[in-house]
């Protein structure tokens, strides 16, 4: 593995969806390990619990506190990358930075709360522990996931650039580019089904050997739209980009168009009326 492998992010760990999920993951496995801590090690400084209000109410004003601190970190992050590169070593200090943080969470709440006895050196070595613990087993899976993901990406882009060759002639070749301009995948234009937008990436969506495969494209909608000019790949709400060829059924739904696209979950799609008109001339043009 090269050096720039090492320091390569996964995409998916920067989506503003994947990071708000990694919140709530590290949420239910801290009441997960803290449930499993407290009956093992009844130290002074496992205060938290539900056997009384007062305790109830400290625990889930200290879990308030720290969920909220983590949505913040996450959400500061997100808009970082929007603008700055994000590299392995700035995820590592940015997680430190959520460690100390909730640490001296804990730490206060355990000096004002005083709901037990207050043993300083205790909490001085039991805090950092459990912090690292509840944080770093969590976000090594959350990695762990996001590198296989990657992987498997990559996989599947290997397995579209050498099936380039198998491309039927009148069928076009459709170039899709990064926000920089930087190449990074090919797609026939009839293996398209749909683009949906997803923050400051936008996921295209293709048949791969018969199944669907995704691929994950930091770019804009507004951009990737106008490199599709003149395709059958039009948008039909502001979100989401189709392959009008891929429509099997429209009709009106509840006084909206609806469109179904035929590929294995038959993926229904509303319109909105912004977009009708190019929708339908899409579709037109195929009955000619």
């Amino acid at each position: 593995m090269t050096k720039n492998s090492y320091n390569t992010v996964p995409k998916q760990v920067l989506q503003r969806r994947f990071l708000l999920q990694s919140v709530i993951f590290v949420s239910l496995f801290s009441i997960l390990f803290m449930s499993l801590y407290q009956p093992s090690f009844a130290y002074s400084t496992t205060w938290f619990g539900f056997s009384s209000p007062k305790q109830a109410g400290v625990t889930a004003l200290f879990y308030t506190v720290a969920i909220s601190t983590l949505i913040i970190s996450k959400l500061l992050i997100y808009r970082f990358s929007r603008e700055h590169s994000v590299t392995v070593r700035r995820i590592l200090v940015w997680h430190i930075a959520e460690f100390f943080a909730i640490a001296i969470e804990y730490y206060l709440f355990s000096v004002c709360f005083r709901l037990g006895s207050v043993d300083i050196p205790q909490l001085l070595i039991r805090i950092p522990m459990c912090v690292a613990l509840i944080l770093a087993i969590p976000y090594s899976i959350i990695w762990i996931y996001a590198q296989y993901k990657a992987k498997k990406e990559e996989l599947e882009l290997f397995k579209v650039t050498h099936k380039r060759e198998t491309i039927e002639s009148g069928n076009r070749l459709i170039q899709f580019r990064d926000s920089q301009g930087k190449h990074k995948m090919s797609l026939s234009e009839d293996s398209i089904f749909y683009i949906e937008s997803q923050d400051n990436y936008v996921q295209i969506f293709y048949d791969l050997d018969g199944k669907l495969s995704s691929y994950l494209l930091r770019c804009s909608t507004q951009k990737i739209e106008e490199d599709l000019a003149g395709t059958t790949i039009e948008r039909c709400r502001r979100s989401f980009l189709v392959n009008t060829t891929k429509i099997v059924r429209y009709g009106k739904e509840h006084g909206h168009l609806t469109i179904t696209l035929d590929h294995p979950s038959d993926k229904t799609i509303t319109v909105t009326p912004a977009y009708y008109r190019a929708i339908l001339t899409q579709l037109d043009r195929r009955t000619i």
